[in-house]
Order: structure tokens, then C-alpha cells, then sequence
């Protein structure tokens, strides 16, 4: 099978073509800025000249994606490219642009491409804060009441892969991340978090952690293995799942960080970066169900993993 992942070089871009090279599958990595170092942590130079082909590419240029997609005869395309919560909140146009006529672009040379099934990343920013819901787990099928732009923009993206779904046929499922972590976190808000609590401590540096409360966290070999399994799934009933890890404090995991570091200096401060009172507690059956999705790691072993993989690639033993 033929893939193009769009953002692939990214935090989970780059794990998910790690997974599909090696089941053996053919990946163009279509990036507007492609992090070629992010995929030579994860895959050898063999893997990656056999394997896979890297594009720099928009997916706002829309003749330059759909020639993409022909020419390399794609199957499945997984969309993982976009603006994110904080250059969304800085730039809406900009997000509407790239996140919103981007993905309809995605869409709509996926349709005339013939592509077999698009894989997409939404988020669970889609939704409000818990106050809103009369729910202690929000059902996947909740309304949306999105608070950020960014939020606001996949809310769009869903309704368009509803009627592409319905008006095409066509076979798309949307996944809504929660905050994604691991090794390498360069983009995101999130890497904000990681820096200070996870990676400085790593390698013996202090840490000072903006407090935003309460977090779903996933680890991104899980993120990457939900993608998988929605490639391999036969036509899904539900077409955007939400989807988690574990549900943590910043306090709590950095109380697991230094059970790990005893020494981990690391100060949480109390100005939030925080997720403006979003829920994170999220009715999952459907993506259990449908997709045979649960989380593999749990929060402890994903940050000891994250711990140790920071320090053998700054020279550190592993501990």
C-alpha cells in the first residue's frame, strides 16, 4: 500500500511512517517544512532510502497536492499537517487557511484521487469546558462548543468529512488527540510542557513548569497506533472518535518523574498556559469498539521511556 502523511515529520507524523515502514509499507511524506533529523532517530538511513519519499509541500497548494497523490498512486492518506492551539489563537487567518481549506483540500484530491480511506487528526478542542456538559465522560457524539480558534477550525474540518463521508462515500475518520507527548516535541504547545518537565530534568537541568491543571496526556506511540489501526479498520459506523491516554495533573507527573530522577528539579509555577477549563474526560467506547483501540503504555512507563530516550541521545546512561 501506497501512504502519504501530511505533517510527517512531526511528533506524531514521524512515529506513524516509523510503524508503517516497518509493516512494510510505502510512505511519502508530504511537509512543508520537513524535520528529516525527526525520522532518523526512529528509522535507519536503509529504511528510510527504501521506504519512504519526502515531499516539501503545502497542503494549501491544491494542484501540487493533487499531482502528488497521483503521481505516487496514494491509497491512504494520514493529515496530520496544521496550525496549531498557539498560532491559531495568534494568526486565525492564517489557521483558517491552513487548517480549514487545507484539509478540505486533502478531501477533495483524496476524492478525485480515488484514495481508498484519509485518516485525519483532529482534537479534542472541538468541545467546551466540562461546566457546559452534564456528563462526568463526555459521549463521543457530544455538540461542539469549541472556545479557541483552533478548536473552531477541526469543529469545521468534522462537518466537511460528514459530507464528503455522506455526499462521496468516501472513507474518512477523524481522530481527536488529546495532548500528544515523547521524545522529540518540537511544535506544539505542548513542547512548552515537555521541555521544562521532562527533558531539562532529564539531563540534570531544573525545570520551571507553567501549571495548567488537569491534562489528558497520551503517549505518542499510542497517538501513532491509533492512526494505524484506523488505516487497517474496515469501514467505521463513526467517523470522529475521541480518543485518550490518561488523565494527570502537571503535579502528578512530576511527582512520577522524580520517582524516576529523586534529585528532578523541577519548580511548577502558577501562571497557567492551560487549556481554558476544557474537559478531559471522554466517553472512548466507540473508538474501543470500532477500531479495537486502548491505550498500551501506561503514564509512568511512557515517562521513564521519554526520560531515557532524551538521555541516550544526549549521552547520558539510562537510569
Amino acid at each position: 500500500m501506497n501512504y502519504l502523511v501530511t505533517g510527517g515529520t512531526g511528533l506524531i507524523g514521524s512515529h506513524i511512517v516509523r510503524d508503517l515502514v516497518r509493516d512494510g509499507e510505502n510512505v511519502v511524506v508530504f511537509d512543508l517544512s520537513p524535520d528529516l533529523p525527526a525520522l532518523g532517530r526512529l528509522l535507519c538511513q536503509e529504511e528510510i532510502k527504501r521506504k519512504v519519499i519526502v515531499i516539501r509541500g503545502d497542503i494549501t497548494d491544491y494542484s501540487f497536492l493533487l499531482n502528488t497523490l497521483k503521481q505516487h498512486q496514494i491509497d491512504v492518506v494520514i493529515h496530520l499537517a496544521g496550525i496549531l492551539q498557539a498560532d491559531a489563537a495568534a494568526n486565525p487567518l492564517l489557521a483558517v487557511k491552513v487548517n480549514c481549506e487545507g484539509t478540505v483540500n486533502i478531501f477533495e484530491t483524496s476524492k478525485l484521487s480515488n484514495v481508498k480511506k484519509v485518516i485525519w487528526a483532529s482534537t479534542s478542542s472541538v468541545f467546551g469546558t466540562a461546566s457546559m456538559y452534564p456528563y462526568e465522560f463526555l459521549p463521543n457524539d457530544a455538540p461542539h462548543y469549541p472556545l479557541s480558534v483552533y478548536g473552531a477550525t477541526k469543529s469545521f474540518c468534522e462537518r466537511m468529512a460528514d459530507f464528503y463521508t455522506k455526499q462521496n462515500d468516501m472513507d474518512i475518520i477523524g481522530l481527536r488527540y488529546v495532548m500528544v507527548f515523547g521524545p522529540g516535541q518540537l511544535r506544539s504547545s505542548g513542547a512548552i510542557i515537555m521541555r521544562e518537565l521532562m527533558y531539562k530534568p532529564a539531563v540534570g537541568q531544573p525545570g520551571l513548569v507553567p501549571s495548567p491543571g488537569m491534562l489528558g496526556w497520551m503517549y505518542v506511540d499510542d497517538a501513532a497506533r491509533a492512526a494505524i489501526l484506523a488505516c487497517k479498520a474496515p469501514k467505521t459506523k463513526t467517523k470522529a472518535f475521541s480518543i485518550m491516554g490518561y488523565i494527570h495533573t502537571v503535579e502528578e507527573v512530576a511527582g512520577f518523574i522524580k520517582e524516576i530522577i529523586p534529585d528532578a528539579d523541577i519548580t511548577i509555577a502558577s501562571a497557567s498556559i492551560a487549556a481554558g477549563g476544557q474537559t478531559w474526560k471522554y466517553d472512548t467506547s466507540r473508538i474501543e469498539e470500532e477500531l479495537g483501540y486502548r491505550p498500551i503504555w501506561t503514564m509512568k512507563q511512557a515517562v521513564r521511556e521519554t526520560i531515557n530516550t532524551v538521555r541516550r541521545e544526549n549521552g547520558f546512561s539510562e537510569i
